[in-house]
């Protein structure tokens, strides 16, 4: 994958409009009531996105591979 699909790709996870934002967070796509969602957690980080972060961070992480993939 070359340097701009990874920085869309990137873009599309910090976009809560976008499917790629809540696939990242173990969400099957962007779910009807995302703009309540956001609302509620605009300024809060759970552990499990902390972990998720990570996990696309290592790359022996299988998540690493899918967060890269197009």
């Amino acid at each position: 994958m070359d340097r701009k699909s990874d920085l869309d790709n990137h873009a599309d996870q910090l976009n809560p409009n976008n499917d790629a934002y809540w696939d990242s967070r173990a969400y099957d796509g962007r779910p009807d009531d995302w703009e309540e969602l956001v609302n509620e957690d605009e300024h809060e980080i759970s552990q499990a996105d902390l972990d998720n972060h990570a996990d696309q961070l290592n790359p022996n992480s299988d998540t690493y591979s899918k967060s890269r993939s197009g």
